[in-house]
């Protein structure tokens, strides 16, 4: 197993960052970042609205918490994120029926048509990053990142 430790007699600044995943992995998603919204620029959504607009697509209706948690924001963020796609008629809250102090959140019809114009954009780049990899490669690279993911989360 590789260790990303200086070897003995060496100063640590001789790692090379390249070779770290978590310095590969920044730089993979900043460049994913730039790409998608290049292509999103005419959605005029931002990375995050295109998260809420994605996750809620696949749960349906959400709280604000759960949101925070499958779009990957704060709280603040993302109730600046969901004021902003409220007002553009994307999203509705409602009470919850259950706790009233609980607000859902869920697609309006326009919310659903900006779902159909952005998700084949995410599926595209998607593919797109893993275009050379073999259906085992890409099998193998996702199960790589799940491990990755679910080691950070036993920290």
């Amino acid at each position: 197993m590789r260790s990303y430790k200086a070897e003995p007699g060496k100063k640590s600044h001789a790692v090379e960052l390249e070779t770290l995943p978590s310095f590969l992995l920044n730089h993979i998603v900043h460049k994913y970042h730039q790409v998608l919204q290049s292509k999103l620029r005419s959605s005029d959504i931002s990375m995050l609205q295109m998260r809420v607009i994605l996750t809620l697509h696949s749960h349906d209706r959400l709280t604000v918490g759960e949101l925070c948690n499958f779009a990957i924001a704060e709280q603040p963020t993302m109730s600046r994120a969901l004021d902003s796609l409220e007002l553009r008629g994307l999203v509705r809250r409602e009470m919850s029926e259950s706790d009233s102090r609980l607000r859902l959140i869920s697609l309006t019809e326009k919310g659903l048509a900006m779902h159909d114009e952005i998700r084949p954009v995410v599926l595209g780049l998607n593919d797109a990053m893993v275009a050379d990899f073999g259906e085992e490669q890409r099998a193998t690279f996702t199960r790589q990142l799940s491990a990755v993911l679910v080691n950070l989360g036993r920290m």
